[in-house]
């Protein structure tokens, strides 16, 4: 009788420990990475955010930089750039709750802690970037902190 009980415990014990340790690792998981975290804090100030994912080998991303840049300098500090490298590890996460890849480069713009659109590769411009931020107006859906002009 006293096995039985010896038994039961080490399998009581056994359970809660494998639980414990996978729900660990579950709360790890949904930890929000550094840029994730410096996006929720400019959309908790009301800021529209410009957050660029972009492959560090791609030759394109110099001129986007300067465009989202431009496009931030223009909003007077009603918009903010988030900028996530590829090559990253930090932000493995983020890119995978993204579904985007390290060799990938994509543009998200942030308002009230939804993305407004992406933009992909060469759809990224500043054309592309003002009809996501005033496409939307009309329903209230876009553009940004300060309201559409």
């Amino acid at each position: 009788m006293r096995n039985k009980y010896i038994l039961s415990l080490v399998i009581i014990v056994s359970v809660f420990c494998f639980l414990s340790v996978t729900g660990g690792e579950a709360i790890e998981k949904t930890r929000p990475t550094p840029k994730e975290s410096e996006v929720t804090g400019y959309t908790q100030q009301g800021l529209t955010v410009f957050l660029f994912v972009y492959d560090a080998a791609a030759s394109s991303i110099y001129k986007i930089k300067d465009d989202i840049g431009a496009m931030v300098m223009n909003f007077h500090g009603a918009a903010a750039a988030v900028y996530v490298s590829g090559d990253d590890k930090k932000e493995d996460a983020l890119r995978e709750r993204l579904n985007i890849s390290p060799s990938e480069t994509a543009l998200f713009i942030v308002r009230s802690g939804q993305a407004l659109t992406k933009l992909v590769g060469t759809g990224i411009s500043k054309a592309n970037m003002m009809k996501a931020l005033y496409g939307g107006c009309g329903s209230g859906g876009g553009g940004c902190a300060s309201g559409c002009k």
